[in-house]
C-alpha cells in the first residue's frame, strides 16, 4: 500500500495547487456576489435595449458572414466594447480592422430561452462585451480610418494574411477551413455541420489549437535545433543548454501569438515554459504544480477565463493524464515494441484525457462520443501530418514544391473531414445526457474516489465513488421525468419558441396572426390588432375553440 501522506505536508509539496483553489474561490465570490471587488464592471451598461446611434472602432479582424459582417468594436464614449452584426448590400463597402463606424442599432445582450440552454449574454461578459447589436443595411457607415496597435489586433492581421496565404496556395472548401483551424487557430471558416461532425465524433479538440498542436510544433523545432534529431545538445553545456531552451520558449510563445493567446494555446506554452526553465537548472518533469502554476498565471492575466468552456476543458484534460496515464502505463507495461507503446500511449492519453473533460462535456454539451478512441487512433496520426504540412505550405507558398504540398493537403484534409463525416453517422455515435450542476458533482466525487482507490490501492474507495455514481443516475432519471412532461414557450424577437420535453418547435411571427399549439391547445398570437380587428379575431376563435395569447 502507498502512504497517502509523506514526510512533507501537502502544502509544501503542491503549493500552486492551494494557491490555484484560492484564486479561483476569491474569482467566484468576485463574480457572483461582487466581493470584494465586482468583476463584472466593465460590461455594466444603462443603455441596453435603447436605439442609438453609436461611434465604433473596430478593434477585431471583421468574420464574414453570409448576410453581412461581425466585428468587435470599442466604443470610446463609454469606454466599453461591443459585438455588431452589420447587414450589408451590394452598396457598401466591406469594413476592415481599424476602421471608425457609425451605426444605428440596438445593442441587447442576449439570454438562454430555457433553461440549460447556451446562454449566449453571459458568453458576451466572459469576453468583456457589454452586448450585441444588429444593424440593418444602410443604417451604418465608415467615417474614417485609425490604425490599432494592440497585440490581439497585430495577432489577428498576421493570422488573417497567413490564412488568406492558404487560399493562395489552391486549398478551398472545409480543407482550408481544417488546415487554418488546426494550425492557426482561424476558425471563422468552419461552418456549423463540419463543427457537429467532428464534436460528435470526439474529435474537437483537433479544431481548437492546444497542447496537441503546440506538441507538435514544440517537436518541430526540436527536431531543428537538434541537428534533424542526429544529436542532443540540450543538456551537453549550461551555456548552449540555456540558450537552446530561450530560443524554444521565444520561437512556442510566438507561435501562440499568432494563433491568438487562446487560454488553451496559453495554457500549453506556459506549462512549456516552465518545464524549460526547469530543465536549464536541470530540473526535469511536468507535475500538478506545473499545471496549477499555469493555471494562476492564466487567472491573474484574465480572471474571467476560469468560467472559459476552453480553460475548463484544457486544464481538466491535462489534469486527467498527469492523474490517470501513469498508472494505466504500469498496468499495461510494453517493453520491446516501439509501435504497440505508441499505441499504448495513444490510447491510454485519450481515455485519461476524455475521464478528466467527461464532467465539463456532459454539463456544457451534454454529449458524450462513443468511438472518440477510434476517432484519435486515426485522425491524431493525421492530425500530425497536416500540422507539419501545413507549416511546410505556408514557408514554401510560392514554390513548385509549396504548391505540390497544397494539392497533398487538399487531397488529406478532405479525407479527414469525411472519415469524421463517416464517424459520426456510426449507429449511437453519441451518448445525449445533460448534466445538472448537482450531477457533474457526483461526477467529480467518483472520479476522485476511482483515482484514490488506484492511487492507495484500497478497495474501500469503492464505496463512495459507486454511492456518487448511484445519486447520479438518480438525479438523471428524476431530470428526464421532469424534462419529459416540462413545456415553455418563449416569444423572442420575430419567433416564438416552445420547448416541449427537451424538443423545440419554432413559429415565425406573422404581420397579423401566429396561430400555434401549446400544452395542446391552439393559440393564436396577434399583439398588433386595431379595436375592430381583435373583435373579429376574438368571434373567430370563440367559435372554433382557439385561445388568444
Amino acid at each position: 500500500m502507498k502512504p497517502f501522506l509523506t514526510e512533507r505536508p501537502m502544502v509544501r509539496r503542491f503549493p500552486f495547487v492551494f494557491v490555484f483553489l484560492f484564486t479561483a474561490l476569491l474569482i467566484c465570490c468576485a463574480y457572483y456576489l461582487h466581493w470584494p471587488f465586482n468583476l463584472r464592471y466593465d460590461t455594466e451598461a444603462d443603455y441596453l435595449d435603447s436605439l442609438a446611434v453609436f461611434r465604433v472602432h473596430v478593434i477585431e479582424q471583421p468574420v464574414r458572414k453570409t448576410d453581412g459582417w461581425l466585428v468587435q468594436a470599442n466604443m470610446p464614449a463609454y469606454r466599453q466594447q461591443a459585438m455588431f452584426h452589420l447587414r450589408t448590400d451590394s452598396v457598401q463597402p466591406a469594413p476592415a480592422i481599424g476602421d471608425i463606424l457609425l451605426v444605428h442599432t440596438r445593442l441587447t445582450r442576449p439570454h438562454a430561452l430555457f433553461e440549460g440552454e447556451f446562454d449566449y449574454g453571459n458568453y458576451l461578459r466572459l469576453q468583456h462585451l457589454v452586448g450585441i447589436g444588429y444593424v440593418r443595411a444602410g443604417q451604418w457607415q465608415i467615417i474614417g480610418h485609425m490604425p490599432v496597435r494592440t497585440l490581439r489586433a497585430y495577432s489577428s492581421i498576421i493570422r488573417h494574411r497567413l490564412a488568406q496565404r492558404y487560399a493562395e496556395t489552391g486549398l478551398h472548401s472545409q480543407a482550408l477551413a481544417l488546415i487554418s483551424a488546426i494550425t492557426l487557430g482561424e476558425r471563422d471558416g468552419l461552418d456549423a455541420d463540419l463543427r457537429r461532425s467532428f464534436a460528435a465524433a470526439g474529435a474537437a479538440h483537433v479544431l481548437a489549437v492546444s497542447g496537441l498542436h503546440t506538441a507538435i510544433i514544440y517537436m518541430v523545432i526540436m527536431f531543428l535545433l537538434t541537428c534533424f534529431g542526429r544529436r542532443r545538445p540540450l543538456y551537453e553545456q549550461r551555456v548552449q543548454r540555456i540558450l537552446l531552451s530561450l530560443a524554444i520558449i521565444l520561437a512556442m510563445w510566438a507561435y501562440a501569438f499568432i494563433t491568438g493567446l487562446s487560454p488553451s494555446v496559453t495554457r500549453a506554452v506556459l506549462m512549456l515554459t516552465i518545464v524549460q526553465v526547469g530543465w536549464m537548472v536541470r530540473r526535469q518533469g511536468v507535475s500538478l504544480n506545473t499545471l496549477a502554476a499555469a493555471a494562476c498565471i492564466c487567472l491573474w492575466m484574465d480572471p474571467l477565463c476560469l468560467f472559459s468552456v476552453s480553460f475548463q476543458l484544457s486544464f481538466a484534460a491535462v489534469l486527467g493524464i498527469l492523474l490517470f496515464v501513469p498508472h494505466m502505463n504500469n498496468a499495461f507495461p510494453v517493453k520491446h515494441s516501439r509501435l504497440a507503446r505508441w499505441v499504448r500511449d495513444l490510447l491510454t492519453v485519450s481515455i485519461a484525457a476524455t475521464i478528466g473533460t467527461l464532467p465539463v462535456t456532459l454539463y456544457y454539451f451534454g454529449q458524450m462520443p462513443h468511438y472518440f478512441l477510434l476517432t484519435n487512433i486515426v485522425i491524431l496520426p493525421v492530425a500530425y501530418i497536416l500540422v507539419i504540412a501545413g507549416l511546410a505550405v505556408l514557408l514554401l507558398a510560392h514554390t513548385t514544391l509549396g504548391a505540390w504540398l497544397a494539392i497533398g493537403l487538399q487531397y488529406v484534409g478532405s479525407w479527414t473531414c469525411s472519415l469524421v463525416g463517416w464517424i459520426e453517422h456510426l449507429p449511437h455515435s453519441t451518448l445525449q445526457l445533460t448534466a445538472t450542476p448537482w450531477m457533474v458533482m457526483c461526477l467529480v466525487v467518483a472520479i476522485g474516489c476511482c483515482y484514490m482507490r488506484i492511487y492507495r490501492e484500497r478497495l474501500t474507495w469503492y464505496a463512495p465513488a459507486a454511492a456518487a455514481i448511484a445519486l447520479f443516475c438518480v438525479l438523471h432519471f428524476g431530470n428526464v421525468r421532469q424534462s419529459v412532461h416540462k413545456q415553455e414557450l418563449v416569444i423572442q424577437g420575430k419567433t416564438i419558441y416552445y420547448n416541449q420535453g427537451g424538443n423545440i418547435l419554432r413559429y415565425p411571427l406573422n404581420s397579423r396572426y401566429t396561430f400555434f399549439q401549446y400544452n395542446g391547445r391552439n393559440y393564436v398570437y396577434a399583439p398588433y390588432l386595431s379595436a375592430r380587428q381583435r373583435q373579429r379575431l376574438e368571434q373567430y376563435c370563440r367559435d372554433r375553440d382557439i385561445s388568444i395569447w
